[in-house]
């Protein structure tokens, strides 16, 4: 039997606010169009907070769109009826923050589509037909696939596959398995670790390679020139919007670089429409006009980026012990427990006219190639720029569709009318030719000093603040297995084999994000978990992963339980203390992981209590001493991040070597390695068409429009899918298309149509508009299958990815739209 609902069917926004009493918080969520702190004091206003039988107690936002807002909530006989923001302390007032997303939280508990309860697939995989069973015969199954698994196959037969659903210390996952539930599970069985493919090309290159860090967005009200890059704060981040509305108050200039009139782009001064995907190409050309007009900052480029080091034939940099000078002993690297090695990266000195060891030159080299010793070295600056110089404005114009005036104008204002502080998003991210612009903007900011100054920034950072110190071993019960990005999937079930590895996945357990709905290549992604012999998914809600599973474990909403999310966009980590009980028979990650383990012999890995655990993540001595213990944190009072200080809210750029702005990746590493051969281009600020969507593709005869997604104010990827007043404000799934475009289809507002190509298709009704470019189509990010006419955003899309990043391109398909 079914006993799980449509999406589309149950829970009705009036049979919400009938049976919560929740007529406040829908009034918030529906008046969400008003200023941050107006929303949070109109939600205070709506309930008397003396109300006989009310408590409050706090949470988080527990979605990952960066924010992580905390949140008082307020409970009425059982249940959580409103939401307000916290109220920070001090000169961290400003940082007050909600959004529709958070306001509608109180009706996300009580989905339609909630989990009740364990449930088997009794028809077709996909096909719906579920029937109740008990949580110990579920575990059962579950524990007897394993146990046979093991024994035939060994560890890597499983697979523990996520994304960025929900972190946390005790459930949920970071990087895939960093949590008490799945990292103690993953590492005693030695189970292969899935993580996403979403946001990986920032991720790699700009945070790991270049270990580049963005300025605080508050920030941001110290730039003369905003620009919008890859996203649209005013809808999609608009904690990071209200300080760019004091840096317009203050006369800062607005410019919004987006295929997509956005919010954010009708209140810019400079709205510049252009190709999706041929950002990086822009960039090239912005930086050969700054050149070639003299204007870069060279003092800056000597003092706080790598542009002087020098550099050998193989790529790498000329170190002293290329002259035969040992490297020193330096100081042991907390990570390791080893001492570092120091070996100076070698310059050309001006002053002296000789080779130096960057420490002791006086006056170092930006450009030019030196003959030392017989042989002659190009400065870092003086190798890029030979490798970008065909970047014209007239190249770069023809591949993007922006005026060249356009990009020479852009390019005289960032080097001109700092500082700049690019505020990037992840619409940068996903084609996949995306982790070079990451590379190519940070050569930009190299050239005229726009990083690490106030206001000067290379990208915005949610969390300038890093996590609050933690001990990984309390996730450990053993060594981690192979961690592969999940996108990979179809390729390892149909060779068994990954690299060096041997992979025989007979059992997949899918948690902590909905992969078969957020990740490009839907259609083949599906295909390999069809043949993979059994697969759980553990979640909040029915939702486009659980529908492929076996048995589907119903996991609580994260007012339901306690946990600590180290990760924090303020000073202060999130906590989540438990404020109602689980509805239904829900439990926790950690709670089914215990269950389980006891019936697979291996109850020693889960053998004390989910508060003793979070005492051996966060009690260390230095935590203790600095307040952030886990019994600080259950007081409930905010805690702050020791390693918050002023000084992190814009990094430091310069001048000993490891501190100085990277735009050269001296030693490229791919983020999966398996024997892949890595081009010489990835060191170096660098463009490549995309995969699919570029002009010049062939298969534009056939498919000629080029399509791309949004992250909108009314998604937190899937999670808000069916939230009822979410749904109210935004109805269904509609398809951007530009006027002119569905004029030739004979396509009017409101239409049915269907978006297609050779991967999948999706029928939707048209938003027909002159909101976005003329050959450009865009579906927004987050629906579910049952919400589409037929079809999915991400059928249009395919697996293939950058195999330097492994980056999911959700992005980069092209498609023709025609009226059904």
């Amino acid at each position: 039997m079914s006993e799980t609902k449509s999406p589309h069917s149950g829970l009705t926004r009036r049979s919400f606010l009938k049976t919560t009493g929740a007529a406040a918080a829908a009034t918030v969520v529906v008046g969400s169009g008003a200023a941050l702190t107006g929303l949070a004091e109109t939600g205070e206003a709506l309930a008397d907070e003396a109300a006989q039988g009310e408590t409050t107690f706090r949470s988080q936002c527990r979605g990952n769109c960066g924010s992580r807002c905390p949140l008082k909530v307020t409970v009425r006989e059982g249940r959580a009826v409103k939401v307000t923001a916290m109220e920070y302390p001090g000169e961290d007032a400003h940082r007050r923050r909600l959004c529709v997303k958070g306001f509608s939280q109180p009706q996300r508990v009580y989905d339609a589509d909630r989990l009740k309860y364990p449930l088997k697939r009794v028809g077709e995989r996909g096909a719906g037909e579920w029937e109740r069973i008990e949580w110990d015969e579920a575990l059962e199954i579950i524990a007897d696939k394993m146990k046979t698994a093991l024994a035939e196959h060994g560890g890597t037969s499983l697979g523990f596959w996520s994304s960025y659903g929900s972190y946390g210390s005790l459930n949920g996952a970071m990087g895939g398995f960093m949590s008490v539930a799945y990292g103690r599970f993953c590492t005693a069985t030695g189970a292969v670790i899935f993580g996403a493919g979403a946001d990986t090309a920032q991720q790699h290159v700009q945070s790991t390679l270049l270990g580049n860090k963005g300025n605080d967005f508050a920030d941001a009200v110290n730039a003369k020139t905003i620009i919008t890059w890859g996203g649209n704060p005013a809808e999609a981040y608009v904690h990071a919007w209200q300080y760019v509305c004091q840096a317009r108050e203050k006369g800062a200039k607005l410019i919004t670089i987006d295929p997509q009139f956005t919010a954010s782009a009708a209140h810019s001064d400079t709205y510049v429409p252009i190709t999706p995907g041929t950002d990086g190409a822009m960039m090239l050309a912005m930086a050969n006009y700054i050149i070639e007009n003299n204007l870069i900052d060279v003092a800056y480029m000597k003092s706080s980026t790598v542009s002087p080091y020098l550099v050998k034939e193989d790529g790498t940099y000329l170190r002293l012990s290329d002259f035969g000078v040992a490297p020193m002993e330096g100081p042991v690297n907390p990570q390791t427990g080893q001492p570092t090695k120091i070996d100076p990266v070698m310059v050309w000195d001006e002053a002296t006219g000789d080779k130096a060891p960057l420490p002791k030159a006086a006056d170092p080299a930006v450009e030019g190639s030196f003959e030392i010793e017989g042989v002659t070295y190009k400065t870092v600056f003086q190798t890029v720029k030979d490798s970008i110089k065909d970047y014209s404005l007239a190249k770069a114009s023809g591949i993007c569709g922006v005026p060249e005036s356009t990009i020479e104008e852009l390019a005289r204002i960032y080097a001109t009318e700092g500082p700049v502080y690019v505020m990037t998003f992840q619409g940068l991210g996903h084609h996949a030719n995306s982790h070079h612009n990451y590379k190519n903007l940070a050569f930009l900011a190299a050239l005229t000093g726009n990083a690490g100054k106030s206001g000067a920034a290379i990208c915005g950072n949610p969390a300038p603040f890093s996590m609050v110190p933690y001990n990984t071993k309390a996730f450990m019960a053993g060594k981690p297995g192979p961690r592969i990005c999940g996108m990979y999937l179809p390729e390892i079930v149909a060779n068994k084999k990954f690299g060096q590895d041997d992979i025989d996945l007979q059992v997949l357990w899918i948690h902590n994000g909905n992969v078969l709905s957020c990740e490009s290549g839907r259609q083949e992604l599906i295909e390999a978990v069809k043949k993979i012999d059994f697969v759980v998914c553990a979640d909040v809600n029915m939702n486009d992963s659980a529908q492929w599973a076996d048995i589907v474990l119903p996991v609580p909403h994260a007012f339901e339980m306690e946990d600590i999310d180290p990760v924090g966009s303020t000073p202060f980590p999130a906590y989540y203390e438990k404020g109602l009980e689980p509805l239904y028979e829900c439990k926790t990650d950690v709670e089914i992981m215990r269950l389980l383990s006891q019936k697979m012999g291996m109850e020693k890995i889960y053998a004390k209590s989910d508060q003793d655990f979070l005492r051996d993540v966060y009690n260390t001595d230095t935590n203790k001493k600095a307040g952030v213990s886990y019994d600080d944190f259950a007081t409930g009072e905010f805690v702050r991040n020791p390693m918050t200080k002023p000084e992190n809210l814009v990094p430091t750029y310069g001048p000993a070597e490891g501190t100085r702005l990277k735009y050269y990746i001296e030693k490229p590493t791919p983020r999966n390695s398996f024997g892949q051969e890595i081009a010489d281009y990835e060191k170096l600020p660098y463009y490549e068409h995309a995969n699919e969507a570029y002009l010049d593709n062939p298969l534009r005869e056939k498919y000629p429009l080029l399509g791309c997604s949004e992250h909108n104010k009314y998604h937190v990827h899937s999670q808000l899918a069916v939230t009822p007043v979410i749904r109210e404000l935004e109805p269904e799934p509609m398809i951007k298309i530009n006027a002119a475009d569905a004029a030739a289809r004979g396509i009017k507002q409101g239409d049915l149509v269907r978006a297609y190509n050779d991967h999948g298709y999706a029928v939707v009704k048209a938003l027909v508009t002159e909101g976005i470019m003329p050959g450009v189509v865009s579906i927004p990010h987050g629906f579910q299958a049952t919400q589409y006419v037929e079809g999915h955003t991400q059928d249009l899309t395919n697996v293939f990815m950058n195999d330097f990043c492994s980056n999911s391109a959700f992005y980069d398909f092209l498609c023709e739209v025609e009226k059904c």
